[in-house]
């Protein structure tokens, strides 16, 4: 018997062997495909009328929340963006490697299948690096769209999302000078300013975990479209739930940094010591310590933060910076500065019920009977927040002056 045995080990050992040099049974050419790096989602005009793909022409069919929107999106033109560098093509532009493609519909995967009716191969999200919404679709809500966007597995978490301030459609047709493709300078923009220290770090993995949280609210970066070709991170996004409630400055990036601990620095501040004189300085480290208590049956909280930084320029030889005492006034004038900002971001976004700094997880973490005992919902911890008592303290340290001190 072993002989039978032996020999359909053998057969089956064999087989095994071809099924594995196979190869890509199932590949598919990059040519084949219609990649989307970039997308872009407005509340569509009333004049904007879908087409009779999904449902039967002129019979009103539902939508979601939106209403019906528009989606733009920049795709890969096969063959024109360069795997390497850039030789003998500097006569192209970036928008000759891409395609803007739009589509209308009642829903975002409506719209996205007016959209694929245009084009020759099936839409790839595999390569999407951004997605950008418009302000009037932040603000009604972005529940229907993360549903859509979290049924497409190809679709990475590293992929960032952000608020335009009025067409997002605009940012698809950005052509920046620094980089072949829009939507990948688009996301470099993202990324480098995290690496400077000027914007936190909140791709679209992040932006659904702080959505999930409940005692944390989410935020997304809030850009401007300078131009034909500049795109700017004008400010944060932040949101009630799933819909956009408010936008900071651009220069409250850096007080949210300072407050939630982000490191490394980089902001830079300029700093008012009198009338006549001031001084730029630049945060190169930062610490945040929350300490939450329960007073009276409410939690109240103590916020230590502490910012390292170097001087960058001073606006007159009168301030001098060698002297010991010069030093120690512009960390304490550059502290009360921090505290005050710190106070008026945390207000700011009370009044909107939007606790992007995560207070409720504290009290979830450190005050969990509390929590379980009277909070336990979102809807409620929003009540709380917008009364709840913060302290805050600032603590400013300069670490270098340059190397002309004088």
């Amino acid at each position: 018997m072993r002989g039978p045995i032996r020999q359909s080990s053998k057969w089956f050992l064999i087989l095994s062997v071809f099924v594995l040099l196979a190869g890509c049974w199932d590949r598919k050419e990059i040519e084949e495909r219609a990649t989307i790096l970039g997308l872009a989602i407005d509340l569509a005009e009333e004049d904007e009328e879908s087409p009779a793909i999904t449902h039967p022409e002129h019979e009103e069919m539902p939508t979601s929340n939106l209403g019906k929107v528009k989606v733009t999106a920049q795709l890969a033109v096969p063959g024109q963006i360069p795997l390497g560098p850039s030789q003998g093509d500097s006569g192209s532009s970036s928008q000759d490697k891409v395609w803007i493609v739009e589509g209308i519909g009642n829903t975002i995967d409506d719209a996205m299948q007016a959209l694929q009716q245009q084009l020759a191969f099936q839409v790839f999200f595999g390569q999407l690096q951004v997605i950008i919404l418009s302000e009037d679709v932040a603000k009604k809500g972005v529940e229907h769209i993360n549903e859509y966007l979290r049924r497409r597995p190809e679709i990475r978490r590293t992929a960032w999302m952000a608020v335009n301030e009025k067409d997002a459609a605009k940012t698809m047709k950005a052509a920046p000078k620094l980089e072949r493709i829009p939507a990948i300078y688009l996301s470099t923009v993202f990324e480098e300013a995290v690496k400077m220290g000027k914007f936190p770090d909140d791709d679209l993995g992040g932006f659904w975990v702080d959505l999930s949280n409940k005692g944390q609210d989410a935020f997304l970066p809030f850009i401007t479209v300078k131009g034909k070709e500049n795109i700017e991170i004008s400010g944060i996004a932040y949101f009630s739930d799933s819909k956009m409630v408010g936008k900071t400055k651009p220069y409250q990036i850096a007080y949210f940094n300072g407050l939630t601990g982000k490191n490394p620095g980089g902001s830079v501040a300029i700093v008012k010591l009198d009338e006549e004189k001031s001084v730029m300085f630049q945060s190169t480290k930062r610490k945040a310590d929350y300490e939450a208590k329960l007073k009276n049956g409410k939690p109240v909280f103590k916020v230590n933060v502490e910012v390292t930084g170097v001087i960058r320029e001073k606006n007159t030889n009168k301030i001098k910076l060698d002297d010991h005492q010069t030093i120690r006034k512009i960390e304490t004038i550059a502290g009360e500065l921090f505290k005050k900002e710190y106070v008026a971001l945390i207000k700011e976004t009370q009044e909107k019920r939007s606790d992007i700094f995560g207070f409720g997880e504290y009290v979830r973490g450190d005050l969990s009977t509390y929590w379980d005992e009277n909070i336990k919902t979102t809807d409620k911890w929003k009540e709380i927040y917008k009364d709840l008592k913060v302290e805050v303290s600032a603590k400013v340290k300069i670490d270098r002056v340059g190397m002309k001190a004088s």
